[in-house]
């Protein structure tokens, strides 16, 4: 079917305090930031121990990303 991809894709550290980088995400327009227990390793799909918050405003097309 699809060959498996193995792409890594670095990520900014935002600050340890979550009201100060939620504050980071609005300032810079960032899509939203996930929020990690940082004892847990990654693992694929839905977990308790990665959070992913997203602007509700968010919109790609207006930093120039568009799906394809």
């Amino acid at each position: 079917m699809f060959p498996t991809l193995q792409l890594i894709i670095p990520a900014r550290r935002l600050p340890a305090d979550g009201l100060e980088a939620w504050n980071e995400v609005l300032r810079y327009n960032y899509e939203g930031m996930v929020a990690k227990d940082p004892a847990s390793a990654y693992t694929p799909g839905r977990t308790l121990s990665w959070l992913k918050v997203k602007q509700r405003t968010y919109r790609q097309e207006a930093r120039g990303f568009h799906q394809g």
